[in-house]
């Protein structure tokens, strides 16, 4: 019986496939809730990105991939370069999720405001990275993409776990354009959207979760200690962002 279904859709995403109705990308910004576990953890609320690229197979269905994240934490501190010397640093340490999915879109009308839903399945990934900068105030150079004041860094911890999720959304078109040569269309949308994404579970670190120690003779390195949390990630995310279909049928939408 499951079977049969599973081809009868891979014959119907076939032949829809084949009077493909363009391709779609956006990016939205927001708000990382966490949820469950992950908020009796005390994790914060976090400000989030969202990218997502569509590839769609007729007006009502589009498959894609998302790609997100958030810092949910964030220190820095002074430090010296060592026991010996007035020379200091700059220690900066990020906590950070990261989430990829494959999607589903479903948009069931046509018209200049739409309503979808989604199905999400992918994972999620929470990262912790330190990193050293000089103090000074002039190694930077402004003609270059490096930051030449970044002396070292480390990541002090990082997990994966499965994660999938629901949600919906309203999307608004605000522009048009039409390619005569082509008699296809492109537009430009608003959109909102809310989405529950369950996360597995992970061993991650919160901000303030390394403490380290120097050695009180100055010579050996310092003790480091890490307050690890563990527990399944949920987040609720809400996003507003814009987004850009082409390649569509000018006579369709």
């Amino acid at each position: 019986m499951y079977t049969s279904v599973y081809m009868r859709l891979i014959v119907i995403l076939f032949i829809t496939s084949l009077n493909a109705q363009g391709f779609g990308f956006d990016i939205g910004i927001g708000v990382h809730f966490p949820q469950g576990e992950f908020k009796d953890q005390e994790v914060p609320q976090s400000f989030a990105l969202d990218l997502n690229g569509y590839y769609y197979f007729n007006g009502h269905a589009a498959i894609g991939l998302n790609l997100g994240g958030s810092q949910y934490g964030f220190s820095e501190r002074d430090i010296p370069f060592n026991q010996w010397t007035s020379v200091g640093l700059i220690e900066q340490t990020r906590n950070n999720t990261f989430h990829g999915n494959l999607l589903l879109r479903i948009i069931p009308f046509k018209g200049p405001v739409q309503i979808y839903g989604e199905a999400l399945g992918g994972f999620r990934n929470l990262y912790t990275e330190t990193k050293l900068f000089s103090n000074s105030n002039n190694c930077d150079d402004p003609d270059t993409d490096i930051d030449e004041c970044e002396i070292a860094s480390e990541t002090n911890a990082t997990d994966t776990a499965f994660g999938y999720g629901l949600g919906g959304g309203i999307e608004v078109g605000i522009a048009s354009f039409v390619d005569e040569e082509t008699q296809s269309s492109s537009k430009i949308t608003l959109f909102i959207e809310g989405s529950y994404l369950w996360g597995g579970e992970i061993q991650y670190l919160k901000e303030g979760g390394i403490t380290v120690t120097p050695d009180p003779n100055g010579v050996a390195f310092p003790n480091v200690t890490y307050d690890w949390n563990e527990s399944r990630t949920d987040i609720f995310q809400v996003m507003v962002g814009i987004g850009i279909k082409f390649g569509l049928p000018n006579n369709k939408e």
